[in-house]
């Protein structure tokens, strides 16, 4: 069996950010959507967190961030925007959507039996906990973290190539604390192996809503067609684009909009069935920060891990991270080396 350990060490034993479970967990809304269509509902995904119906009415997804509240009416009188959508969808298998209704709504009363866990009078009584806070701006933290250890640069180059406004770079930097510092030439990793391990190990997801798909073309077919709709290509696909052995026999679209994948010639699938996964993400990162048509091998690789676990995923994920160790040495090489032809370690 391959190798998988490395990841759930790197989980366990991180201390730099706090991240709960449940953080940056995306949900499948395909059959949501489909059994909408059946009871005369009709929906499209509008944002990560909602769907409009054909009548004009919107519906906020309870979002599966335990950390998140759900608002109400105008807000709580500070200023802050309230719910204006006209009803709450809750889909099914997000526990932290739940959560973040009861935090709302004090006068429910939620049992998971499965995990013992009791929610009332708006907190959790009984079971364990999921309300630890996540660090702010942690999506950023990420996205920052694996800019520097890739490309370096200075605080402005890093904002420009994550497409994050400059003061978010400034707070994530002191996230990161001792594991980057300073140069005259932009910010390094002090220890490059090790950021691109916690950079592709801790990350918890992108979160938003998933949409599962079926059309009778090739992969290859699919993928020109949605990036020609503005589509960041990830999974299988995008990691043999990176030259990592594996059947590209998958494909995970990230979209800031849903395309109309049925006017496309699509149908809905089941995870199982579908040739291409179309994610509206919650971190836009993800979106802001590819490479070209394709995810950066970060995002590829994280797609890859979650999707299972056959032996051919863990091997890719493997590959890619072989591949961006050798790429953070010597753009890093190339940085402080430029015209000497090879690094100080024989990169040439």
């Amino acid at each position: 069996m391959s190798d998988r350990q490395w990841v759930q060490t790197i989980r366990h034993q991180q201390s730099m950010l706090s991240l709960p479970f449940g953080l940056g967990y995306t949900i499948d809304i395909t059959e949501t959507l489909t059994a909408l269509a059946a009871a005369g509902l009709t929906a499209r995904v509008e944002t990560f967190d909602r769907l409009r119906f054909d009548d004009g009415r919107t519906a906020l997804l309870a979002t599966p961030d335990p950390t998140t509240t759900v608002t109400d009416g105008d807000g709580d009188g500070d200023g802050s925007e309230g719910r204006v959508d006209d009803v709450i969808l809750l889909p099914g298998g997000s526990e932290g959507g739940v959560l973040s209704l009861v935090r709302r709504y004090p006068d429910l009363v939620v049992v998971n039996g499965k995990r013992g866990r009791v929610w009332a009078d708006g907190r959790q009584l009984s079971g364990t906990s999921m309300q630890r806070e996540a660090t702010p701006g942690w999506r950023t933290v990420f996205a920052i973290a694996r800019s520097i250890v890739m490309h370096g640069g200075g605080t402005h180059a890093i904002a420009d190539r994550v497409g994050v406004p400059f003061h978010e770079v400034r707070a994530a930097m002191r996230a990161l604390g001792v594991h980057v510092f300073r140069t005259p030439i932009g910010w390094e990793a002090r220890d490059r192996p090790a950021l691109v391990d916690w950079a592709l190990a801790a990350y918890p997801g992108y979160g938003g809503v998933r949409t599962c798909w079926r059309r009778d073309t090739t992969i290859d077919e699919q993928a020109d067609q949605l990036i020609r709709l503005g589509g960041v290509m990830s999974d299988r696909w995008a990691a043999q684009q990176s030259g990592v052995i594996v059947a590209p026999h998958r494909l995970t679209a990230f979209f800031a909009e849903h395309p109309d994948m049925a006017a496309l010639g699509y149908e809905p699938a089941t995870v199982d069935e579908a040739t291409v996964s179309v994610v509206i993400p919650q971190d836009t990162t993800v979106l802001t920060g590819a490479e070209g048509c394709c995810t950066d091998d970060f995002i590829t690789a994280h797609v890859l891990y979650e999707d299972s676990w056959v032996a051919a995923n863990t091997d890719a994920v493997n590959g890619l991270r072989q591949l961006l160790h050798f790429r953070s040495d010597l753009a890093h090489d190339l940085r402080w080396h430029p015209n000497t032809g090879s690094g100080e370690g024989g990169v040439g």
